[in-house]
């Protein structure tokens, strides 16, 4: 997959072939307000479950979801994970509006943490 900054006019390439959908999945994804990067959580992570006290994470509403960015480690960049963050352009860092068709999918452009492997909670 190409993907053309806006911002900048950079062409980066991607391993990742289309933008995965995740609304069929158990993951949630939230990208750094600050770096490329994201990171990704299994819905039936005991810690993201008992913050949201076992609500669906697709129907979680703004105090739910401020609960499970103020419980995530930083971006290892200084910037916090956020479900309202955009993904970022690799060369020049500004925001990708335009890039996701929907808030329910998502592409790896910068680093990808997986909770599930990395302990991403405070």
């Amino acid at each position: 997959m190409k993907i053309k900054c806006s911002a900048c006019g950079q062409i980066t390439s991607i391993a990742q072939e289309y933008q995965y959908h995740a609304g069929f999945s158990s993951r949630v994804f939230l990208y750094c307000d600050s770096c490329p990067a994201i990171l990704e959580l299994s819905s039936y992570d005991p810690k993201l479950t008992a913050i949201v006290g076992g609500k669906d994470l697709w129907s979680l509403n703004s105090k739910d979801k401020k609960r499970v960015e103020d419980a995530l480690k930083p971006c290892d960049k200084g910037g916090r994970f956020r479900f309202d963050a955009l993904p970022r352009c690799p060369a020049c860092n500004e925001p990708l509006p335009d890039l996701l068709k929907s808030d329910i999918h998502f592409v790896e452009i910068g680093k990808v943490i997986d909770a599930d492997k990395e302990d991403a909670w405070l």
